[in-house]
């Protein structure tokens, strides 16, 4: 249920779809947020002890690895919930090109524009079949 939000009214559902591009802003103030939060961290807890044992330099140096190692790993994250179904997609239109129908089925993770490019192409993929059906018939 990744990228959407569903609230029960009435005895139906109601689903919030929410864009790539919302989710990609959050994630950069996210990433904005984190060294501030590590500051505070540092200024809130007894850390004197910290800078004096191993220096206000490498205090500063392990912030901002930290910071890193943080923002890489989101990073990294973020671009595979992009990027693997684009990339199922693209495999699953590639033999479908070549005429294998058998796995033509993309699976529908996401409720955002990702979400909408595989449903889309999932009917497609049906309509075809029926076509293509309809077409061995008349060719009978």
């Amino acid at each position: 249920m990744d990228g959407m939000i569903r609230s029960g009214i009435g005895g139906g559902t109601l689903t919030l779809q929410i864009p790539i591009f919302y989710k990609l802003f959050v994630s950069m103030l996210f990433v904005a947020v984190i060294p501030i939060v590590l500051i505070g961290i540092m200024a809130a807890g007894d850390t004197g002890g910290i800078v004096s044992a191993i220096g206000l330099p490498a205090t500063i140096f392990l912030l901002t690895l930290t910071t890193l190692s943080i923002v890489v790993m989101w990073s990294f994250f973020l671009a595979s919930s992009i990027t693997s179904p684009i990339t199922r997609l693209s495999e699953v239109a590639r033999s479908v090109s070549m005429g294998d129908l058998r796995n033509a089925e993309v699976s529908v993770m996401t409720n955002d524009e990702i979400g909408d490019l595989a449903s889309s192409f999932n009917r497609m993929i049906n309509s075809y079949k029926i076509l293509d059906a309809l077409a061995r018939e008349d060719g009978e």
